[in-house]
């Protein structure tokens, strides 16, 4: 319930899942506001949208390993609920386990919209946007460092977070900090242009790219893309220090201030 003379907000988020090698994903800590509104109906009618679209994308038993990752059922009542919808269930390999991954992936096309809606019901624990109520609050402009690490190859961006370094209350200080502490950050890392000289140039006839900073991850997992979604040529690829974002902007809500 709404405080009296608190405004609020319909929030659509997106839920935070972590892709894995392979297509598995992962439910993580965390949401992503991705657009308000005034009220619940056209909120709810948004993550609606959202949530069918990112549907057509993923295969839902990629999204944990056995069935309570999934659903509230056990495996057994899972398929006695498909079974009493008419959708035949997987058949279990003899040493009693059930590759229910591959059964989607051969099957969910010759299945018709109902049951594919049915299929999705009843996974009640694979969803990937929300709406929450929240007050209406000021935004914040924080510039955080991004953490980029070394794997033996080059230098990643880690996927998610950063630290903190500060927040303002207009977009145009914090971008100022931002570029400057870019800069700084730059010469500093210049160390690395010399000893990545493999990398002078990016090969744009490979399909697999390297560089010596790379954060296609960290973009992929802002943006919240699936398996067949992908990144323009060379985006987040990096051969040297000198464009390298070592520090960026998030919008946050700032939580006491009218």
């Amino acid at each position: 319930m709404a405080e009296t003379g608190i405004a609020m907000r319909f929030v659509v988020k997106r839920l935070n899942w972590t892709e894995h090698y392979g297509g598995q994903r992962t439910r993580q800590p965390g949401e992503v506001a991705v657009v308000s509104f005034a009220t619940f109906d056209e909120a709810e009618a948004e993550r609606a949208k959202r949530e069918n679209e990112f549907r057509k994308k993923i295969n839902p038993f990629n999204c944990g390993a056995v069935a309570h990752y999934w659903t509230h059922l056990d495996e057994p009542r899972l398929r006695d609920w498909l079974m009493d919808h008419g959708i035949d269930p997987p058949a279990a390999k003899k040493d009693g386990t059930t590759d229910w991954s591959a059964w989607w992936k051969a099957h969910h096309k010759k299945l018709s919209a109902e049951k594919r809606a049915v299929v999705w019901e009843v996974l009640d624990k694979v969803r990937f946007f929300a709406v929450r109520e929240e007050p209406v609050r000021p935004v914040g402009y924080a510039v955080m460092e991004l953490n980029w690490e070394y794997n033996d190859e080059n230098y990643s961006a880690s996927s998610d977070g950063g630290r903190l370094f500060k927040v303002y209350r207009t977009r145009e200080r914090a971008e100022a900090e931002c570029a400057a502490r870019n800069e700084e950050a730059r010469e500093e890392w210049s160390f690395v242009d010399d000893m990545m000289g493999d990398y002078d140039e990016l090969d744009e006839d490979e399909d697999d790219m390297m560089a010596a900073f790379d954060m296609q991850d960290r973009l992929r997992h802002q943006r919240g893309m699936t398996d067949d979604q992908k990144l323009k040529k060379g985006e987040g690829l990096f051969n040297s220090s000198e464009k390298v974002p070592f520090f960026e902007i998030i919008e946050v809500e700032l939580e006491g201030l009218e």
